[in-house]
């Protein structure tokens, strides 16, 4: 046990040598602003440029810190560089490491206004199609030095927070993941036609006749599951990869398709599209907002949860309450 004396008793205070003690004591804290960058940057002259150090400087900080992690952190492979399964788990808690040193050390709080970090959001396209506009137009009222990043995503994983830095994951409720949800909004399947007579047909005869527009995918989507189920046999005539893309291959032509109201009805004020409700009641299609489990800016995710909600109601998309 090492002491330390007290100015203003004369009891000394007692200084743990156990091996937290020990390891923070050896280690240069420095390293880990130095670490955060290479993570993010995934690159040393980027890490270097963003915290003001020389690129040599950076190379022999990052030398320390594959001998401190006793791993290589940044490895090349062909022309790129890539983080290692160990510096990608490190990236989440590392994050919420300098936040609270930030905050311990009475770093100025979270500001829109002043504030020059970068909001990443990951998310479909169908849901980047129905917010995008309202995000970054409030974005440019609210907080215009902020940046934004958006992911388009269709298979959730932590590799989003991880190895993305997304700062929250817009989810359709039928994917499962591993971190606790929060509704952001409501919404449904329905139907599209491409012409008028849609509207003048039964819809599961429809759904039975004409040719479908459908996602290309290695099992049945969710409706057609239903349909099948039903009893209702479709011919998919047209395969894409993108369900945005999808009302457009419908649009005009005698041909059906299935997907979000909130979607739909956008486009059809542009296409000539023709919507009906989902003749089977089946699980909806809500989107949940799904937070960085290691984004520790609590007055960070307040603002943005909040700018989220007012972008629901600014494009007038059914918000859950």
């Amino acid at each position: 046990m090492r002491y330390i004396r007290n100015m203003n008793s004369q009891n000394p205070v007692q200084l743990s040598t156990g091996t937290f003690g020990v390891k923070l004591a050896s280690v240069d804290l420095n390293l880990l602003v130095s670490l955060h960058a290479i993570l993010e940057e995934r690159s040393v002259t980027g890490a270097a440029e963003r915290v003001g150090l020389s690129q040599p400087a950076m190379s022999h900080a990052l030398r320390r810190i594959r001998k401190l992690f006793g791993d290589e952190i940044l490895v090349r492979e062909g022309g790129r560089s890539l983080l290692t399964p160990r510096a990608q788990e490190l990236l989440g808690p590392l994050r919420v490491v300098l936040h609270g040193v930030a905050g311990l050390l009475g770093g100025p709080a979270f500001d829109p206004e002043t504030s020059r970090r970068t909001v990443t959001v990951a998310m479909s396209s169908s849901m980047a199609y129905i917010l995008g506009h309202a995000i970054t137009t409030m974005l440019e009222e609210e907080a215009p030095r902020m940046g934004l990043r958006i992911i388009t995503t269709t298979i959730p994983s932590d590799a989003v927070f991880t190895e993305q830095g997304v700062d929250v994951l817009l989810l359709a409720e039928g994917y499962e993941i591993d971190h606790p949800r929060e509704r952001l909004f409501d919404d449904e399947w329905v139907v599209i036609g491409g012409v008028p007579e849609f509207h003048e047909r039964d819809v599961i005869v429809t759904l039975q006749d004409w040719p479908h527009v459908a996602l290309i995918s290695d099992r049945l989507t969710r409706p057609y599951e239903v349909l099948r189920h039903r009893g209702v046999e479709v011919d998919v005539q047209v395969r894409i990869n993108d369900y945005l893309l999808l009302p457009q291959f419908v649009a005009g032509a005698r041909k059906v398709g299935l997907h979000r109201r909130s979607v739909a009805e956008r486009m059809a004020e542009f296409y000539p599209l023709y919507l009906a409700d989902f003749p089977f009641p089946m699980l909806g299609l809500g989107v949940d907002m799904v937070w960085n489990p290691w984004l520790g800016d609590d007055a960070f995710r307040r603002w943005l949860r909040d700018l989220l909600r007012r972008a629901c109601d600014m494009q007038g998309v059914h918000r859950h309450d």
